[in-house]
């Protein structure tokens, strides 16, 4: 089994002194990357880490987080990012469904992995790993050891031993779930090297380019960001969240970069098209604009086309479940209808099927199936949830494949196109959201009586989460105040952007939440700029 951390320590023995990682005016060369990993994973060896032992990496996207990753997989463990934006609350969620782990967090980040481990149920964290503290710091009061920067600095700078007797699990990484919990979906070294050294060759990925990495490390998108160019000698450009905050800024990072590659979620590349930031014959070092999770508006395609001639186009398509992304599509000229998903890369399949698992004919609509070398084990520590997700197709043939949930089709040239989804899961920034888990922590609130969630189409086509809702007898709140509330419960993304507050909520013939009226009240506020119902 080839592993993700062996790619990189190869290329930093091809190219040491060649930048790896640059971030801002930081740039860590491979031999740099090589070295104070190689020490990460000796100090976490010397703590205890054994053989899959997962690690809950609380760090923002940097060269110490990159640091870390390839510290854990160097020392054999599990590698879990950890989104640092999320609330307390979710972290620890998290954490409870991973351990026992260990908690790996940069210095800035150490009260809260200390409040994280403090509010965790007994024996889900075995140990804290704070590569970077000051060492006259107080170290954090815990049954557990703990691994400081002292013992960073002072393990040898050699390659640790290579790992023997691990899974092949190289991540989990936790998506929105329905129930109110979020997810695991463990990712193999196999499944990410397949994807990876594929997706290399096919590009053209070399020593000469400079990639971004604009997708949050928590991200699966991230995983070729982050092991595509390390593992080929090309520069891997972090991209900083100031460079985010306008498109122009983001433009012009591309610029000051003189990015080769970039790849991000459609809407950030939307956003750049409809505020006009991009020149005629722009970025001409850029080759490639690459984007995935969700989808990305023809108009804005053709917008980003027209002016840069000379890059070419292409979108991804997949699931968390099937590592990275199962298809692809390359345009040959601006479209004028919604994008296809395109054909299964190498070693991958997709199928649009019926309800009895059967394939569609040309045209049809079905639930979209994937399988291949890139399907996940199954769902972290969750037989039921698994069981109805991944299935064998044809039943009994040993063929593992997932359900995604969205629905497909394939046309007469044999590219498969998006048609939706099949539940009620949306993609917000390339997030996957469940508004089923938006419903239940806004009902887990003591103030609310009552309150549903659905989504309403924008006019950028990105859904917008709603939220209607009915307080509890007595109580008297803004809906800004709720909106806070729930903010404490929930991750950015997943929080509504449109609210109702409303003294009952409407009800269909059966007495169940009329959700689709909710919809189309949602929808009109949307048709009326400053109509009501925001907050």
């Amino acid at each position: 089994m080839t592993r993700l951390e062996g790619l990189v320590s190869a290329q930093a023995t091809r190219t040491p002194e060649a930048d790896a990682v640059v971030f801002g005016p930081v740039r860590l060369t491979y031999r740099e990357l090589d070295e104070r990993s190689g020490q990460l994973a000796h100090a976490l060896r010397s703590g205890g880490l054994r053989p899959d032992d997962r690690v809950c990496v609380l760090a923002p996207k940097g060269p110490d987080a990159v640091v870390y990753l390839l510290g854990v997989l160097k020392a054999g463990g599990v590698c879990v990012p950890l989104d640092t934006a999320s609330p307390a609350d979710r972290l620890v969620s998290i954490v409870n469904r991973t351990g026992p782990c260990r908690i790996l967090a940069d210095r800035q980040r150490t009260p809260l992995a200390t409040e994280v481990s403090a509010a965790t149920a007994p024996g889900a964290v075995v140990g804290l790993c704070l590569p970077e503290g000051d060492p006259t710091d107080p170290l954090p009061t815990g049954h557990f050891p703990t691994v400081t920067a002292a013992d960073v600095v002072s393990a040898p700078t050699t390659a640790p031993e290579p790992v023997s007797g691990a899974s092949g699990v190289a991540y989990v990484l936790f998506t929105s779930g329905s129930a109110g919990e979020p997810k695991g979906v463990p990712l193999t070294h196999d499944a990410i090297v397949h994807f990876v050294t594929w997706a290399n060759e096919h590009f053209g990925l070399g020593s000469d380019d400079r990639v971004s990495c604009h997708l949050q490390l928590h991200f699966d998108g991230s995983l070729w960001d982050v092991y595509g160019p390390l593992s080929c000698g090309a520069e891997l450009h972090l991209v900083p969240p100031e460079a985010s905050l306008l498109p122009t800024t983001l433009a012009q990072f591309i610029r000051d970069a003189r990015l080769t590659q970039w790849l991000s979620v459609p809407s950030v590349l939307s956003a750049m098209a409809r505020h006009e930031v991009v020149e005629k014959d722009d970025f001409p070092q850029l080759r490639r604009v690459l984007w995935g999770g969700e989808v990305f508006p023809p108009t804005d395609v053709e917008y980003w086309m027209r002016r840069l001639p000379h890059v070419t186009f292409t979108g991804f398509y997949g699931t968390t479940e099937t590592t990275i992304a199962s298809s692809f599509h390359t345009l040959t000229e601006p479209p004028d209808e919604a994008l296809p998903v395109g054909r299964a890369i190498p070693g991958e399949w997709l199928e649009p099927v019926d309800d009895q698992l059967r394939p569609v004919a040309p045209g049809e609509v079905g639930e979209m199936v994937i399988g291949g070398a890139g399907v996940s084990p199954g769902y972290w520590r969750d037989p039921e949830r698994t069981a109805a997700s991944f299935i064998e197709l044809p039943p009994g043939s040993g063929r593992r494949a997932y359900r995604t949930g969205d629905l497909g089709s394939r046309d007469a040239d044999g590219l498969l196109r998006f048609h939706g989804r099949a539940d009620r899961q949306v993609k917000v920034n390339g997030y996957r959201v469940e508004l089923d888990e938006v419903m239940t922590e806004l009902h887990s609130l003591p103030e609310i009586a009552a309150a549903a969630v659905v989504a309403a189409p924008s006019r950028t086509g990105t859904p917008l989460i709603c939220a209607a809702y009915t307080l509890a007898a007595g109580i008297s709140l803004t809906t800004a105040q709720v909106k806070a509330r729930l903010g404490s419960k929930v991750p950015g993304y997943m929080l509504p952007t449109r609210w109702l507050a409303l003294e009952t909520l409407p009800v269909n013939a059966n007495g169940k939440t009329d959700l689709r009226a909710l919809q189309r009240r949602f929808t009109a506020e949307e048709a009326v700029p400053g109509g009501g119902g925001g907050a």
